[in-house]
């Protein structure tokens, strides 16, 4: 089963060997007993997610995780779970357990933390019957070394202000759209007739956009292609903005007036979740696509395909269209994603709505440092249909 990560959060993630008292300790930050605990090791397996209201933080995602020192039959496995958890981590808080004085297993995933530039906080627990000298490690590593006691209660207020100090200022945009709108605005969706969802649902991408519009005070409207023509007709003014679902661009192009700014959810979300200008700079790489090109076609999440679905179906097409030939074209769904990109021309990703920015731009710092191009599957459309100029016209404004 796959967790649907909510966005908007900051995500806290804590690593540290079997039985370090990672549990115990979010219990402790959250006032909560959710979590599992116990002296057994290996009572957390898969992540756990926890969120909370966190003062002078805001709303943020405690991630516990498995042991990083899993030596079972199924700890490789354990092991390789938590460190994608590393993809979607903002701020990480890394237990030194005391059964390890030399701290070697710790630091070598501190400097995996520090090498994806994921601020770091130590903390000591179970600090009640084991001294640790913490100065050599803060020297040695340049981070903070907290000492907490989870059954006494002692020095939780001192993690807390660490965790606000050490926190990421601006881990997600504050908003998609925001900036594109005031209060009173006429703004249009325009969602597929066919809607890759199930019944009576949204995709979360659309549900993100439509919620962040009503916080904005805007008059949202939503409709299918098929009845935007008449909903044009009935309005008294032109929108102040229509955006439009990436599979029915082509037909809400031809039915707009040029003058009507018109941009795509695929561009809103490329720019809230990762680097618009990196996708765009990605659709260059197309035009000189050859026959047996490797392309990796990479999504968020792992969903039932639906007949014609833009990443599925028509991206594939089109690609195999532009190469003039078969291209060689493989697959990644949820949270894996290949180590080794660099034997592939270029990446062609999914908006990531159900990734928080991190996870996304986590792909993004690898593509580069391998010298891949990306881009997504809704701005690669775009490029497509010859309409790209268009949709991105809006936020140069």
């Amino acid at each position: 089963m796959q967790t649907i990560l909510p966005t908007g959060k900051m995500h806290i993630s804590v690593f540290g060997r079997k039985n370090s008292g990672k549990s115990s300790l979010i219990n402790a930050l959250t006032g909560s007993t959710s979590l599992m605990v116990g002296d057994k090791p290996g009572t957390t397996t898969e992540p756990v997610y926890q969120a909370f209201e966190m003062d002078k933080v805001g709303p943020v995602m405690f991630v516990d995780t498995a042991g990083i020192d899993d030596e079972t039959e199924t700890g490789p496995f354990l092991v390789q779970k938590t460190r994608e958890v590393m993809d979607l981590t903002d701020l990480g808080i890394l237990i030194f357990s005391e059964e390890s004085d030399n701290f070697k297993l710790e630091k070598e995933w501190y400097r995996e933390l520090d090498k994806r530039h994921i601020p770091v906080i130590g903390v000591i627990t179970k600090t009640d019957d084991h001294y640790v000298d913490t100065d050599s490690l803060k020297r040695e590593l340049d981070i903070p070394i907290i000492k907490v006691s989870v059954k006494r209660n002692v020095n939780l207020g001192g993690l807390r202000y660490a965790i606000r100090d050490r926190a990421p200022a601006e881990f997600e945009r504050s908003s998609i759209v925001g900036d594109l709108v005031k209060p009173g605005d006429v703004v249009v969706m325009v969602v597929p007739e066919k809607i890759p969802a199930p019944k009576y649902r949204l995709v979360a991408s659309q549900q993100q956009i439509l919620r962040d519009l009503l916080d904005h005070h805007v008059l949202a409207l939503t409709v299918t292609e098929a009845e935007l023509p008449v909903l044009l007709m009935d309005l008294k003014v032109q929108p102040d903005l229509v955006i439009t679902d990436s599979q029915v661009f082509g037909i809400v192009n031809e039915i707009l007036p040029a003058e009507v700014p018109l941009t795509t959810i695929a561009v809103l979300m490329a720019r809230f979740k990762g680097d618009l200008d990196t996708f765009v700079a990605g659709t260059k790489v197309i035009a000189g696509l050859k026959p047996g090109d490797k392309v990796l076609l990479s999504e968020a999440c792992i969903h039932h395909p639906h007949n014609g679905e833009i990443d599925r179906a028509l991206v594939r097409a089109k690609l195999h269209e532009a190469a003039g030939g078969a291209l060689q074209i493989t697959s990644s769904v949820g949270p894996e994603f290949p180590e080794d990109i660099s034997r592939y021309k270029l990446v062609v990703h999914c908006g990531g709505c159900i990734f928080n920015r991190k996870q996304l731009m986590d792909r993004l710092a690898r593509s580069g440092e391998k010298g891949v191009p990306i881009t997504n599957y809704g701005i690669a459309f775009a490029y497509f249909n010859g309409i790209l100029p268009r949709v991105l016209e809006v936020l140069h404004k």
